[in-house]
């Protein structure tokens, strides 16, 4: 329920860190004595003398092929109109290729690739100087690993250098593997303490007895605790080489230049004469249904059936994700109609599972804490496998069905035709022959009620499901899972995607931005913002903002308020929710709302053709909303179970454990808008808030009064006068004007709490000061420098100490949040560690306050978080339309414009170190914070206070 997300999201504005997938590195040590204990491995690898350009292979869909002599696969996929080049390379190794006492070795590794080589020791550093955004990634079948930076010659001959030596010539020693052992053994059991990971986990490990999917990349524990350096070594020379790996460069570059320096760095490598290790275990047929309990503290019951099916490149998979789309699709999928609509479950999802070898087809279904787990799997299963009831509306896989399922489809191809980035990744999965995504989108096209119906009767079946229940066979049966065919006939067939429209190159300036960028007052009041710019497809973004009345006064007629949105995509009262899905596929279009106390914000995606019409239904929506009680009923019981669910979390456990604390400080009852509620206040209020509170807070506040709208794209001629009819009368002149929140800084004394949580074995670290500070005072331009430097992403001071180099937390972030309206600013330090390195990551992160305080920054850091900040972060968000819109949006809540940017811009590139150390010096106390620590602490010979909470 909305209301709940709200409420909860107030409260765990400070726990949310970002799990970061790119791996850690730690500068290697040139010099090894045997005194210091480190063994070095070097490379055995061989090279050749000579390099020799690349073959041309083929060019299809804008994507040219080449091979060099030693087998490397290389990809160009050249988009002038993109502003960034990215370097992705992709090794075919992954969870699928381990053997036993190794499993996990494929994930190590990719973090150890970050430890250097000896033409690059310092792999993070140089690329931080040079702001680019890398990042890794293990899967079963491979291991990927990309570089994303500015359109810069310089920088792109640095990537292809530096992964062309790291092929062959990464270091290892052993001290620094014993430091990655305990991060990487941190993130296992960050895994281990989420219950939809766990149970696909075991659920895995059930259903393949013999093949290496059934193993989860993460590894075993033992595994990875004991993983030698030899061992690693040899895994890494076995199979990181130019025969097993696809180089792919995309975005703007030269291609003939790029292929000239791939040619040069790349051909001289040598692949060792072994050929590659190929696993060769092919999963048996599975002779009856198999069953998995798994029982965890918190969260909420959840059921999951896994069927397994061919592999990516069998002819069946189109079929296969057609019906995958017709069971689970919202609101007539059979999933919907027969669990979620009667209540028997809070959410379905279903997803395919398909890889170089036979996959899988897993389904899932959320619980409220009280169902009848019994009669919700039951339900399940007879939707799945084909034996639900017919005579319910929707619950036939028909004609009808197929023809949504296959267009929505077809338009999410075409969305990422748009997008080389996301593409490549689509390609990457599909192994070494990346024409087999384009084919199956090809044919999906073509596939028949005929052929869902096939496929479901073939897989779907029990004798080769594997679920948490325990359903006897009366006899053995098998589904044999049939080998992929050759693909080169049906390759044959492939013919070229259709071609998505062009954009333009637009700078991301703010003065490119200010020129485009047009607003005007219409008639009725209505504000509408344009910022015309050719975008691929013809694409054009628009975004809506309501706004109304006085937080202190609204706060009393709350209840209803934040559920509103969610009822919003039930249609209007002349258009259902699946009439509105029908039509806006065949607008090839999207609406999404949101709401608050004080706000409403719909965004809408589509093109240039059909943006009008999407409006007017739209303000069909806004204007005459369905509120339907089934859906309202259906998004209480969501958001109680979800409350109820997350009680043993350690986030929330660390947020009653303080919220007293707070409450106290900022003098705040139940009816004040700063009271931090317990999750028994949060539930009773769920409970309390009716279909009728929504409906008169949406008669009594939803207006047009005060209303602004924004378009980013190919903004159609005709847009103002769309806007003025369909809007321009809505009003209600009693509404409040509205009046921006904006609560005072509010003095929190130091404290200090530890909660026991029986069972997690992971602990967090939640640590806040409070802050009188807004973003239009002088200070906090230098002051937001100095905490980004401090805490924020992985080459902070706090990542560097805490994980690169004392191997502790997986994940630990420093956050600077700091208001507009108001001067109620706080800083934020959150970490997730092991129970019995409390007190070191408190160590730790104490003396790092400490120094930051006495020592200061550097110019190389400031340098650093400038060109971050300013050649990254803002450029990204200004060549993206979505960001364009909420940009324009902020910009009218907050009085501003594109000169007022690029002064920020300037006065950014003007702050010096004395300005950025004297603003953390006169804010940041080190013993200034709040500290909540939550885990098993019993587990540890560490003093525990045992704080228990009452959750009420």
């Amino acid at each position: 329920m909305a209301l709940t997300k709200k409420k909860l999201k107030k409260l765990t504005a400070c726990f949310n860190s970002r799990y970061l997938r790119a791996s850690m590195v730690l500068a290697l040590l040139l010099i090894l004595t045997l005194s210091l204990g480190l063994r070095m491995m070097t490379p055995i690898h061989v090279r050749a003398t000579k390099a020799e350009m690349p073959q041309f292979i083929r060019e299809f869909a804008g994507i040219k092929e080449y091979r060099l002599a030693n087998g490397l696969q290389i990809l160009l996929f050249p988009d002038q109109l993109q502003t960034t080049t990215t370097v992705h390379i992709n090794y075919r190794v992954g969870a699928r290729h381990e053997a036993p006492g190794e499993y996990g070795i494929a994930h190590v590794l990719e973090h150890m690739q970050f430890s250097g080589t000896r033409k690059h020791p310092h792999i993070l550093e140089a690329t931080r100087q040079r702001a680019m955004e890398i990042d890794a990634t293990t899967f079963p079948d491979r291991t990927y690993y990309q570089s994303r930076f500015k359109a810069q010659p310089a920088t792109l001959k640095f990537a292809l250098a530096l992964e062309a030596d790291r092929m062959l010539n990464t270091l290892f020693t052993q001290a620094r593997l014993d430091k990655e052992m305990t991060v990487v053994r941190n993130e296992f059991e960050l895994s281990e303490n989420q219950p939809a990971r766990l149970l696909s986990k075991r659920v895995s490990a059930t259903a393949y007895q013999w093949h290496n999917y059934g193993h989860d990349v993460l590894g075993a524990s033992s595994d990875i605790e004991k993983l030698s350096i030899a061992r690693l070594q040899a895994f890494y020379q076995r199979f990181y080489r130019p025969d097993n790996a696809t180089l792919i460069v995309s975005g703007r570059f030269d291609p003939k230049a790029t292929l000239r320096q791939i040619a040069t760095l790349y051909g001289p490598l040598q692949a060792p004469s072994q050929p590659i290790p190929q696993p060769g275990t092919v999963e048996p047929a599975q002779d009856g249904e198999r069953r998995v309990v798994v029982r965890r503290v918190g969260g909420k019951p959840m059921l999951m059936a896994y069927y397994h099916i061919p592999a990516v490149t069998h002819p069946d998979i189109p079929a296969l994700m057609l019906l995958a789309h017709m069971l689970e699709a919202e609101p007539g999928g059979p999933l919907y109609t027969q669990l979620v609509q009667p209540k028997l479950a809070l959410a379905t999802g279903l997803s395919l599972m398909h890889g170089v070898d036979a996959g899988g087809i897993a389904a899932m279904a959320q619980l409220a804490p009280d169902s009848d787990l019994a009669q919700t799997e039951h339900k399940l299963l007879a939707v799945l496998e084909g034996h639900a009831r017919p005579d319910h509306a929707g619950s036939a896989l028909d004609e009808a069905a197929l023809v949504r399922m296959r267009t929505a489809a077809m338009q999410a191809y075409r969305d990422e035709l748009k997008s080389p980035e996301l593409l490549v990744k689509r390609l990457l999965g599909c192994g070494t022959e990346w024409r087999t995504y384009f084919l199956i989108m090809q044919e999906i096209s073509k596939v028949t009620l005929a052929d869902v119906q096939r496929v479901r009767n073939t897989y779907l079946r029990p004798v080769n499901r594997t679920m948490g229940v325990l359903l006897p066979a009366n006899h053995v049966q098998q589904v044999e899972i049939p080998a992929a065919p050759p693909l080169d006939p049906r390759l044959d067939q492939l013919t070229e995607p259709q071609q998505v429209e062009q954009g333009e190159l637009l700078e991301p300036l703010p003065k490119q931005l200010a020129r485009r960028t047009l607003s005007k007052r219409l008639p009725s009041g209505i504000v509408l913002t344009t910022l015309n710019k050719r975008s691929p497809g013809e694409a054009v973004q628009l975004g809506i903002r309501l706004r109304w009345g006085d937080q202190h006064q609204l706060y009393p007629q709350r209840r209803g308020s934040g559920v509103i949105a969610d009822l919003m995509a039930e249609g209007s009262q002349t258009m259902s929710r699946e009439q509105l899905q029908q039509r806006l596929l065949q607008l090839k279009a999207d609406i999404i709302f949101y709401s608050d106390l004080q706000a409403a914000t719909l965004f809408i995606k589509a093109e240039k053709d059909t943006l009008l019409q999407v409006l007017e239904i739209a303000a069909d929506i806004l204007r005459h909303p369905r509120l339907p009680a089934d859906a309202f009923d259906r998004a209480q019981q969501r958001g109680i179970a979800e409350t109820t669910g997350a009680r043993q979390n350690l986030e929330v456990l660390s947020q009653m454990a303080l919220r007293e604390h707070y409450n106290r400080a900022r003098k705040a009852g139940r009816d004040d808008p700063g009271y931090l509620p317990s999750v028994k206040e949060l539930v009773a209020e769920i409970r309390a808030t009716t279909l009728a509170d929504a409906k008169r807070f949406y008669q009594d506040h939803w207006s047009a009064d005060q209303a602004e709208v924004v378009a980013v794209g190919n903004v159609p001629a005709g847009l103002d006068s769309a806007v003025e009819r369909l809007l321009g009368d809505w009003k209600k002149p009693q509404l409040s004007p509205y009046v921006a929140s904006a609560p005072p800084a509010v003095t929190v004394a130091p404290a200090r709490f530890d909660v026991q949580a029986d069972g997690k074995s992971v602990a967090s670290l939640f640590m806040q000061q409070s802050l009188a500070l807004s973003d239009r005072d002088p200070d906090y331009l230098a002051l937001a420098a100095a905490a980004h430097i401090f805490g924020t992403g992985m080459e902070s001071r706090l990542a560097m100490r805490v994980r690169h180099q004392a191997g502790i937390s997986y994940v630990i972030d420093g956050t600077l949040q700091v208001p507009h309206f108001g001067n109620a600013a706080d800083l934020c330090i959150t970490a997730s560690f092991a129970p019995d390195q409390r007190v070191q990551i408190l160590a730790l992160i104490a003396d790092e306050l400490q120094r930051m305080g006495n020592d200061g920054i550097s110019e190389t850091e400031l340098a650093r978080f400038k060109r971050d900040l300013l050649e990254n972060v803002f450029a990204q968000q200004r060549s993206d339309d979505t960001a364009l819109v909420n940009e324009l949006l902020r910009q009218r809540e907050y009085g501003q414009d594109w000169h007022w940017a690029a002064s920020r811009d300037q006065a950014i590139a003007a702050l010096t170190v004395a300005q950025v150390n004297a603003a953390w010096r006169k804010y940041i106390k080190p013993g200034g914070f709040v500290i909540v620590t939550a885990g098993d602490f019993k587990r540890t010979s560490l003093p525990v206070k045992g704080l228990r909470l009452n959750m009420s």
